[in-house]
């Protein structure tokens, strides 16, 4: 294997740990199916700036959790 081949080796790779942090990203957001699709299709489809997008776009509500609570600092 050449340079060439490891550095397109390392892109592709690059933009599909991309477009899987997307994905993952997005079933953590309370969003309808079809919206899912759509937004799922963009991170796959755009394969460079899509998953930036999707991630910046925050679609849905954000998914209440006990998690936001455990980083509150207490008065005491």
């Amino acid at each position: 294997m050449n340079a060439a081949d490891g550095l397109r080796a390392l892109l592709l790779l690059n933009i599909v740990g991309s477009a899987l942090l997307a994905i993952f990203y997005l079933r953590q957001r309370p969003i309808s199916s079809l919206a899912f699709l759509g937004w799922g299709l963009l991170a796959v489809l755009v394969p460079v700036i899509g998953p930036f997008l999707v991630i910046a776009a925050r679609p849905g509500a954000p998914r209440s959790s006990s998690r936001s609570s455990r980083y509150r600092l207490v008065k005491q």
